[in-house]
């Protein structure tokens, strides 16, 4: 017996409105997620940003508080939707998509708390956490919210025409841009340049031109375009995990010294 579920054709409607109701209230959210940290970043000088906890503060809190909020958005309409998957695969996956997506809104949270911890002392730390971080954070979560359906039964990548290009070069980029800062090159930023330009892009594109229906996401290539969207998510946010542990570990051993340092000078 074939146990795959196929959505109700108004029930799935119904998902796709609700995903559009919030995209036209987070419409400017992305434009200005990469904007604002770009302007702070060449207003302020790299001492402010060192001395100042509230200006590395507000610098990042737009482009993460998109990626949390967007990420919860797709979790609140995924889970409420009509659509259930049957079987035991099926509903795995989509148990497993939204502790994923559940997992990415709560790293998010937990980057606005822990990066303006780190003082930005380095000559690149300003320009890693305005420019580069900011379009490398919050393209997954725009390509996962614009371009792709999570409806169980119909889960795939459903732009078309020259959003699919656009789309295709901005994951790439930012999996160069990913791959090179690990690396510690300094080209990574211009991978994010170029990455924050492709959103610019897509973004007027769909300002400008009308919605067209999105194509069915059942073709095998449009189902491995969001394997791969999915798995780049899931990497950035296990680096940007990862990053967030490194800081807090660095901070609480600095409060540890600092400490111990305050307790053995009365006995000096």
């Amino acid at each position: 017996m074939n146990t795959t579920h196929v959505p109700e054709p108004h029930r799935t409607e119904q998902h796709t409105e609700n995903l559009q109701h919030w995209r036209k209230i987070l419409g400017i959210a992305p434009i200005v997620s990469i904007a604002f940290p770009a302007i702070m970043y060449f207003i302020f000088t790299k001492d402010s940003f060192e001395d100042s906890l509230f200006l590395r503060f507000i610098t990042i809190l737009l482009s993460f508080s998109y990626s949390a909020v967007q990420y919860a958005v797709l979790l609140h309409t995924n889970w409420k939707s009509h659509n259930k998957p049957e079987g035991i695969l099926h509903t795995t996956l989509y148990y497993t998509l939204n502790l994923l997506l559940l997992a990415f809104s709560i790293i998010s949270i937990l980057s606005i708390t822990t990066l303006p911890i780190n003082k930005w002392k380095n000559d690149g730390g300003p320009i890693l956490f305005s420019i580069f971080l900011p379009p490398l954070f919050m393209s997954p979560a725009y390509l996962l919210s614009t371009s792709c359906r999570l409806v169980p039964g119909q889960i795939g990548f459903t732009d078309t025409g020259i959003n699919v290009l656009i789309d295709i070069l901005t994951l790439l980029c930012s999996v160069g841009s990913l791959l090179l800062i690990l690396e510690e090159s300094e080209y990574c930023y211009c991978f994010a340049i170029i990455s924050s330009i492709l959103i610019l892009i897509r973004l007027l594109g769909e300002k400008l031109s009308p919605e067209k229906q999105s194509p069915p996401p059942t073709a095998p290539w449009r189902i491995a375009v969001f394997v791969l969207i999915l798995i780049f998510a899931a990497l950035i946010y296990a680096f940007m995990m990862w990053v967030s542990i490194d800081i807090l570990s660095d901070h609480f051993d600095l409060l540890t010294k600092a400490r111990s340092t305050s307790v053995s000078k009365p006995g000096q």
